[in-house]
């Protein structure tokens, strides 16, 4: 056929195309312009739900807690009001209730602030009486200040449980839920509030219009008539007990989510309602289409150039897909060309694009030359088309770069899998008689493996990520966080200039005797600062440094910091008290870390008893040397304390065979004080820990009652924001 007739048949292809491209463009914004809209309604429902769920589990907190209060008044509440009060009284501060009360028979009440009145005729009173849990609406308290308040209520049954003694209720400010409401949604611009079904307004979050108003619906009609449309379909939607959507004028157009809350708050149906100015949801609807529309015009723009492209180079790119190769000459295997053909027709399939490399293949090439080199590589190449199943594929891409293709397998997992090329891959070095061989590999999960470079670069993002880590040599691309990822390299990128510009710098938290209250010692604490003089807190870096073995040059900085600093306060003639510092799990694997740090020990000319040594529970654990490196550390004259006690899985075992000088209570145990299960669980293990010698140290007290509560207990020392934040040296100086 002619060349001139092949380009007449290709314009008229291209035209032909190019009309379907506008059609199917026009057509797709129609659809994607409803789908956004339906979109942001389905999200407008779910924030309304969350928040009826929030609403519900407040309201029914206050109930039940009202409900355990009855039960533990005492018999005839109504003759024994000093007895009552002294009872109620020491709630109202901790749980933020305006007052407690009780009401009798008759409707005489007594309340917590001191006020006797006759609410014989309040309609809390009479649901009490007749054996109803009751939540009033907004209203103006009648018994003080005037000011909105709500009011809880429970029935007061005698001890014989049948017959009704009198209500215990509580008044809460309006104020007090205004929180409960007041949650940010839609960037600030949603608002919530909760109504009976005639409109009549229970709580409202204070930003919102109907703030101090009694009924929604008259407030709507009186902004505007136009409203009385949304109006009826609430009334009718709330009269079958069912959720929906309204739209009405609030200076502006506004959406409308209600939805019942639980009928077990009480016995009118409430709802919750969620609103939110339409101009929130069709601002993010116009800016998700605009990038929508310039896509499709991009795509529009790029098959038009394309389709130009491929007539102008219809004839040199036939002469290079005819000649090209598809074998590679190392491994006589598929080329990275081939495998992106072959993927073409697994369209319609899903697995697992991996792209591999192996760890510091370079060394093998330097040390045992580039032959051995090759070979290495086409051992690795048999093992990974081994593990290949009949429609899976595999390539060489070039140097030490391979992927493959699994498919989608029910039968075993992709870690599985792995895990079994790691096993036959870490052979090879003895066998080849070359340094370690370790790959490291990124999966990406594709349902579309026909885009292959798209997999591919996926698959390389996730294994450039996890080249920075100790504890696995695989990651999946879904797991990366790549906001997190980018600030882990900075950090990792900074960390030498930061040693070796004492960056990191060494903050103390005094640890304060119970018998005395005075500084008995201190823990040292790493805070890293940074070019800009902002501090990087310890939970940014201290993770990852675990992660990618870093943590064990910081646990020595810190050490040699803490040793340096105890020499200068003796020069200085200071009263020197012990430091603690933290060994990290890392460290304790290097078998030289008890030699190590007896030589930083020595060359500051310090006795042991300075330096303290703190181990987690879950290292000690873990690590089968713990014993033994615990009894080199004692010979040294190290004291060694057992950090985070209380988290982990086996402690009443790692007090039973390791010999810890000081036991550290975790905070979890301390938050527990002030309950009963809690409090006998912290008596018997210091009871315990007690008997077997060893001293203790409470980590984490803030409260009085818990610093007390640990007194009466004789634990040795306190830390905690009770006493003492964490203290830069200087500061921590100034006490000794």
């Amino acid at each position: 056929m002619p060349f001139k007739i092949k380009l007449k048949i290709h314009y008229y292809v291209m035209l032909a195309t190019a009309l379907i491209i506008i059609f199917a463009t026009r057509y797709s914004s129609v659809k994607i312009w409803d789908k956004l809209q339906l979109q942001i309604e389905d999200t407008l429902q779910i924030v309304s739900l969350q928040n009826s769920l929030t609403a519900e589990n407040e309201l029914h907190t206050k109930q039940d807690f009202l409900y355990g209060l009855a039960k533990q008044l005492p018999s005839n509440p109504a003759a024994k009001k000093d007895q009552v009060l002294r009872l109620l009284q020491p709630f109202t501060a901790i749980y933020n209730v305006k007052r407690f009360g009780f009401v009798d028979p008759n409707g005489h009440a007594y309340t917590t602030d001191g006020h006797d009145a006759d609410l014989s005729g309040q309609d809390f009173f009479e649901a009490g009486m007749q054996g109803r849990s009751y939540i009033t609406d907004i209203r103006e308290d009648d018994i003080t200040e005037a000011e909105q308040i709500n009011v809880f209520s429970v029935p007061v049954y005698h001890q014989n449980g049948n017959m009704i003694s009198g209500v215990l209720f509580a008044t809460y400010r309006t104020t007090t839920f205004n929180d409960l409401l007041d949650t940010e949604c839609f960037d600030g611009n949603g608002y919530s509030c909760i109504i009976k079904q005639s409109g009549r307004i229970i709580m409202a979050a204070r930003h919102s219009p109907f703030y101090k108003n009694k009924n929604i619906f008259y407030t709507l009609r009186n902004i505007d008539n136009d409203n009385l449309t949304g109006i009826s379909e609430m009334e009718t939607a709330m009269e079958q007990n069912k959720s929906g959507l309204a739209s009405c004028n609030i200076k502006g157009s506004h959406y409308i989510y209600y939805t019942p809350l639980a009928s077990s708050i009480t016995d009118s149906q409430w709802y919750l309602l969620t609103i939110v100015p339409a101009s929130v949801l069709t601002e993010r609807l116009d800016q998700v289409f605009f990038y929508v529309k310039l896509l499709l015009a991009i795509i529009v723009i790029v098959l038009l150039g394309a389709f130009f492209y491929y007539v102008y180079t219809y004839w040199a790119q036939k002469k290079q897909l005819t000649t090209l190769a598809y074998v590679d000459p190392l491994t006589n295997g598929d080329n990275y060309a081939s495998f992106k053909e072959k993927m073409k027709k697994k369209k319609g399939t899903s697995g697992y694009i991996i792209s591999t490399d192996i760890f510091e293949f370079r060394i093998i090439n330097n040390i045992c030359g580039v032959q051995k080199g090759n070979e290495v590589l086409q051992h690795v190449w048999q093992i990974i088309i081994r593990h290949l199943s009949e429609h899976e594929l595999a390539a060489h891409i070039h140097a030490d770069r391979f992927i493959f293709f699994w498919a989608d397998d029910p039968s075993t997992s992709i870690s599985e899998r792995i895990d079994q090329i790691n096993e036959e891959i870490g052979l090879l070095a003895a066998e080849l008689n070359t340094p370690r061989i370790q790959l490291y590999l990124g999966i990406y999960h594709t349902d579309k493996p026909e885009q292959t470079e798209e997999g591919y670069g996926c698959a390389n993002q996730a294994k450039h990520a996890v080249k920075t880590r100790m504890d696995k040599n695989y990651s999946l691309y879904e797991e990366i966080n790549f906001k997190q990822w980018l600030e882990n390299h900075r950090l990792e990128d900074g960390f030498e200039e930061a040693i070796q510009n004492h960056r990191f710098e060494i903050w103390y938290q005094p640890k304060y005797s119970t018998k005395d209250q005075n500084v008995v010692s201190a823990e040292a604490l790493v805070r890293w600062r940074d070019v800009d003089g902002n501090l990087i807190p310890p939970y940014k870096f201290i993770p990852l440094f675990e992660q990618n073995g870093m943590i064990s040059v910081l646990d020595e900085y810190v050490f040699d910091a803490v040793c340096a600093q105890q020499r200068q306060w003796q020069s200085e003639g200071r009263h020197v008290l012990p430091v603690s510092v933290n060994i990290s799990r890392s460290s304790l694997y290097y078998s030289t870390i008890v030699k190590k740090y007896a030589a930083i020990l020595n060359s500051y000319e310090l006795p042991a008893q300075n330096i303290q040594l703190e181990i987690t529970e879950s290292a000690a654990v873990d690590n089968s040397e713990i014993m033994t490196l615990i009894d080199q550390f004692h010979e040294i004259g190290f004291h060694l304390l057992l950090d985070d006690f209380g988290t982990g899985y086996s402690s009443l075992s790692t007090l039973n065979q390791m010999h810890f000088d000081t036991l550290k209570l975790d905070k979890s145990l301390i938050d527990h004080i002030g309950d009963t299960n809690g409090e006998k669980l912290l008596y018997y293990i210091i009871k315990l820990a007690q008997s077997l010698g060893l001293k203790i140290t409470a980590e984490g007290v803030e409260y009085k009652n818990q610093f007390e509560f640990l007194q009466q207990l004789a634990c040795d020392d306190i830390q905690g924001y009770y006493f003492s934040k964490p203290l830069p040296s200087a500061e921590y100086a100034a006490l000794l």
